[in-house]
């Protein structure tokens, strides 16, 4: 009897714990924790640089967003520059070892995570954006108690959000790879590293995995906020 009753409580335990911090809470806390939501809807772009290192090898580089979903990044390659760009239309890329130094237009399949991305945080007014957040439970996630958050965006799309218990920041985000060689692949990033940039918390290390393999690694070295970032940035070079 004293087992039933015990293993009773256990199970209103964690169903309060769960309880206990709603999905608005979270992000309410998410937010907070990482400058104020109202600052965040300031940030009109953002340019990082930084080191990504693969395979035994490091390759400075640069990325720069901005709002809604421009994106540029800037890779220095034994001595050449790689580079892929979105201006919210057309996806394209200048690859010295595939081609040479002419922009080329790039597929839909290869372009498709640079068009698919969003700038800042998909719980910034995602109701208006049209995601709709789920809170599934708690994981623990490299050692760390977490809150799981399954995150359906508009088009279909579906990422696992793991929030610190603590701190409110994510961790880790877990993705299915939707095409290329490694479709149908679960992605999985880790964050850590959190530091203050202008009244604002990043990540300043990114860690890829697939299958639990090291797939790349990125630390930032700077970030900067607002800066001017002229649309030609981003757009197809017409010469």
């Amino acid at each position: 009897m004293m087992k039933k009753v015990l293993s009773l409580f256990i199970a209103v335990s964690a169903v309060f714990s769960l309880q206990a911090q709603t999905l608005d809470e979270i992000l309410n806390n998410y937010f907070a924790n990482t400058g104020g939501i109202e600052k965040w809807k300031e940030v009109q772009g953002t340019k990082m640089e930084g080191v990504m290192s693969m395979q035994g090898m490091e390759f400075p580089g640069t990325i720069t967003e901005k709002t809604p979903n421009k994106q540029r990044v800037d890779v220095s390659v034994q001595g050449m520059q790689i580079v892929q760009a979105y201006d919210g239309a057309t996806a394209w890329a200048i690859n010295p070892f595939q081609g040479g130094q002419t922009a080329q237009k790039m597929s839909a399949e290869e372009a498709e995570q640079m068009t698919k991305a969003e700038f800042g945080s998909p719980f910034l007014n995602y109701k208006e954006k049209g995601h709709t957040p789920e809170l599934i439970g708690k994981k623990t996630v490299e050692g760390a108690e977490t809150f799981e958050v399954k995150l359906t965006k508009k088009n279909g799309d579906i990422e696992y959000y793991y929030f610190d218990a603590e701190a409110y920041v994510p961790i880790m985000v877990k993705t299915t790879i939707a095409s290329g060689p490694m479709k149908g692949q679960e992605s999985e990033t880790y964050y850590s590293d959190y530091q203050e940039v202008n009244g604002l918390i990043f990540p300043h290390f990114l860690e890829s995995k697939i299958a639990g393999q090291t797939l790349q690694k990125i630390t930032i070295k700077s970030i900067e906020v607002n800066g001017a970032y002229d649309d030609s940035l981003f757009a197809f070079p017409t010469k």
